[in-house]
């Protein structure tokens, strides 16, 4: 084996090695510090929608999920983000995207303050998958995740919809144990 032949095979093998690990998932728990506001009042829990977005992997865990609300960002959630936001009572328009990206998930739902809702902003694709062909990794999410009713999902970020049980409303600080149920 020349040395030519030995560094391309090394040279091979490092660019595995570091692209496996931005498959890898990561396990952050939720914290008001990986989210960017737009506005910093201080909200109730009660009256308020919390927006957590779930560790997902290493490839994504940095990159800025956008949260827009009836039209008008107010957040910006990198993995492991967890934040209550202020949102008026009856019917809400939400979505989620990739900063400036056209490829968006979005909900229209019914907001009900006091009644625990929560929105989970979930990474659709394996990295793996993608690396296959973007219609794989979204063939592959519409099978392995359980979207609310009703969002209409296509790129990286996904949602889905729920309410908190009564001892999980207290703090974003905690570890919350929610997550997208796989089918």
């Amino acid at each position: 084996m020349s040395f030519r032949q030995l560094v391309t095979a090394l040279s091979l093998m490092s660019v595995i090695g570091i692209t496996g690990c931005a498959f890898e998932p990561v396990k952050n728990g939720y914290s008001k510090a990986q989210v960017k506001t737009t506005d910093e009042t201080l909200v109730a829990p009660h009256d308020s929608l919390l927006v957590f977005r779930t560790s997902g992997f290493k490839l994504w865990e940095n990159q800025d999920a956008e949260f827009i609300v009836n039209g008008a960002p107010v957040a910006w959630f990198k993995a492991g983000g967890a934040r209550y936001l202020p949102l008026q009572a009856g019917q809400n328009s939400i979505v989620v995207r990739e900063p400036d990206h056209f490829l968006k998930c979005e909900l229209t739902f019914d907001f009900e303050p006091g009644t625990g809702q929560f929105v989970e902003i979930y990474e659709r694709f394996d990295p793996g998958a993608l690396m296959v062909s973007f219609i794989f990794a979204d063939l592959q999410s519409r099978l392995l995740y359980d979207p609310h009713p009703g969002t209409n999902c296509v790129g990286v970020y996904g949602l889905s919809m729920g309410h908190l049980k009564q001892q999980q409303l207290a703090d974003v600080h905690r570890e919350f144990s929610f997550q997208v149920v796989q089918r």
